[in-house]
């Protein structure tokens, strides 16, 4: 049986770490183990047989960009965050077949009680504006089938105006975004096609449509359960340099210029992936999730989260083993694939002096069992570093490739 795109065949956990730097030096690694898992509706979720790769980069639909294209997959390479992102890769089933309108969803029950997150989805729609009266909206078409698509909700780029082009600062792939004429401005038609998914606590209305041309920077985010790309805005506005950063920053521009005042730290939710308002509480495992008008074959499929979380430990070279405390930080369904993937991370701080140059190696432990780092695929990582030493050494300071079984991993009392 061949490997599906991005699979390998592994029957454990994946695990892979990246390393935190800021000026004063290692500060810290951060440590990402997922697992990708069958699901039958109703039932608890079952490890598959291929599993998913690391995700290093993030991932376009039909292999576009970050500028045309939604993002399906983001890099698991991030720290841990303190909620939990649930995303939904697929489709949007009218209920019955056929409608002009549905409100899918995504329902977990969990220790605190059961919190849901809607979507309003619409056929197709248009806006017709035209000067000195409201905007006309068309009835919402009957539609079947609709993909999760960033290119269906709202934003994209207002050409019809005379300072065009405008682009949505929340999603400037979608559509819908229109903004008020400057003072001046010849009186015009104009329309647009509406956006055929929303948030149904702020859709797009005929008092709410043209955004004034002074307010482009507050407009209103979209919604969907894909992930949100971290150079949309409000999710941007979150981004920013470590904290240790700001003396260096002071030093360089001062502290009452206006510059230096400007300096702006990371605030941790930057790192979730879920559109906004579209995240969970912390997820334990065990939870019951619900996804309605997601499924081809289902009005409403449910899963329960496995009860089995990774243990993890790492070591600094040939310190000692050190527990590392993961969380899930994200459940992505493929419902298509009846794939998914749970995604835990945690964090280790560096010992006191380690730098990258000294650190020989950094063993890790998976539920008892010493492990190597994900495989990479296109490449020979981490088979490739068992083969040879590191660069100015002799020999390796990895396990040799006749203790590992064909999947890569220790063979039992090898190491």
């Amino acid at each position: 049986m061949a490997a599906p795109p991005s699979h390998v065949r592994h029957d454990g956990f994946l695990a892979m770490f990246v390393p935190e730097s800021d000026l004063d030096g290692l500060q810290r690694f951060h440590f990402i183990v997922k697992r990708t898992y069958q699901f039958v509706d109703g039932d608890l979720l079952e490890p598959a047989e291929w599993q998913r790769t690391l995700v290093q980069a993030d991932q376009y639909a039909e292999g576009g960009g970050p500028y045309d294209a939604s993002l399906l997959d983001e890099s698991e390479l991030s720290p841990p965050i303190e909620s939990t992102d649930v995303l939904v890769r697929g489709n949007i089933y009218a209920p019955g077949g056929e409608a002009n309108f549905c409100r899918p969803s995504i329902a977990v029950t969990h220790e605190k009680g059961l919190q849901r997150r809607e979507l309003l989805v619409m056929g197709d729609r248009f806006a017709i504006l035209r000067p000195g009266v409201a905007p006309v909206f068309t009835p919402a078409a009957r539609f079947s089938v609709l993909p999760m698509r960033w290119e269906l909700c709202y934003g994209g780029v207002e050409r019809q105006h005379s300072a065009s082009p405008l682009l949505c600062p929340t999603n400037p792939i979608g559509t819908g975004f229109m903004v008020s004429p400057l003072d001046g401005d010849a009186p015009r038609d104009r329309w647009t096609p509406l956006p055929n998914i929303e948030n149904p606590s702020d859709p797009c209305t005929v008092d709410n449509l043209v955004v004034p041309h002074d307010r482009i920077n507050r407009v209103r985010s979209p919604a969907s359960f894909l992930p949100f790309p971290k150079h949309w805005e409000p999710r941007a506005q979150r981004a920013g340099m470590p904290a240790s950063a700001k003396p260096f920053w002071t030093l360089l521009h001062g502290s009452e210029t206006q510059v230096g005042q400007a300096f702006k730290e990371t605030q941790a939710d930057f790192w979730s992936s879920a559109a906004p308002g579209m995240t969970f509480p912390r997820l334990l495992g065990h939870e019951k999730i619900t996804l309605k008008h997601l499924s081809r074959t289902s009005e409403e499929v449910s899963f329960r989260l496995p009860t089995k979380n990774p243990r993890l430990r790492a070591a600094f070279d040939d310190g000692p083993m050190l527990d590392v405390a993961l969380s899930i930080a994200r459940v992505s369904v493929d419902v298509e694939h009846g794939e998914v993937v749970v995604n835990w991370r945690g964090t280790l701080n560096a010992s006191e002096g380690l730098t990258l140059e000294k650190l020989k190696r950094l063993p890790i432990e998976l539920d008892g069992a010493l492990a190597l780092p994900a495989p990479l695929v296109g490449t020979g990582f981490p088979l490739d570093l068992l083969r040879v030493g590191p660069p100015g050494a002799e020999g390796s300071a990895y396990p040799t490739i006749e203790l590992l079984d064909p999947r890569g991993l220790p063979k039992p009392g090898g190491l």
